[in-house]
């Protein structure tokens, strides 16, 4: 369970002080429940849809710009130690920890450039989202976006964080822009549940700032 300022090594409740601390509970609660019964197994997650209406200001700041275009959403590239099932807690400044009976139900990497091009198509339903690889439609402006994530995991302060960099090319594989973003969102609850739907609004809210830049960059 996510605590607002805490961890706890195992789905029951639990306030915990130090990964040592969530380590040692967790082989005490298997023990015991080796002794009482069956252990049950892990929780699996995915990420909110991203498909959730935009408010009238994001409609009309992007229908502004909103022209034909191509987007092409290079592969993610995940940092090493997000790119695993355990869903990860930032204990302090240099510790994190990745949970065990806490999973992503498919690869992280996967959900947030389903998620990223859903969003992007949303906000800009007259441009082309594909993946690179896929064919460009011909006659219009192309603009290709790479992503770094560095970041996606819980904090210690209680709040879900995105964090990374994107770099924005056009056709010719000129280089338009490139900026790092850092992105938080609180949890609306206890528990792994509401750390995941934290990720996915910080995550859509990336993707929002993104459309928004494809958009500008139509000018």
């Amino acid at each position: 369970m996510i605590h607002r300022n805490k961890i706890a090594a195992q789905s029951k409740p639990r306030r915990l002080t130090s990964l040592m601390a969530a380590s040692l509970l967790g082989v005490t609660l298997m023990g015991l429940a080796g002794c009482a019964g069956p252990v049950s197994g892990p929780t699996t997650y995915l990420l909110p849809s991203s498909t959730m209406a935009l408010t009238a200001n994001q409609q009309l700041g992007y229908q502004q710009y909103d022209k034909r275009l191509a987007v092409i959403v290079a592969p993610l590239r995940i940092a090493e130690h997000l790119d695993n099932e355990g869903i990860v807690m930032q204990l302090n400044d240099i510790e994190v920890y990745q949970a065990r009976q806490h999973l992503w139900a498919e690869s992280i990497g996967q959900q947030l450039q389903q998620q990223l091009q859903q969003r992007l198509a949303l906000a800009l339903p007259n441009a082309q989202i594909i993946s690179k690889g896929q064919p460009v439609q011909a006659g219009v402006p192309v603009r290709e976006l790479r992503l770094q994530v560095n970041r996606f995991q819980g904090q210690q302060s209680g709040d879900a964080l995105a964090e990374g960099q994107w770099q924005l090319l056009d056709g010719s594989g000129q280089l338009l822009k490139q900026r790092s973003f850092s992105v938080t969102a609180p949890l609306a609850d206890n528990g792994y549940p509401a750390l995941v739907r934290a990720l996915g609004q910080a995550w859509q809210q990336q993707a929002d700032a993104l459309a928004k830049e494809l958009a500008s960059s139509q000018r």
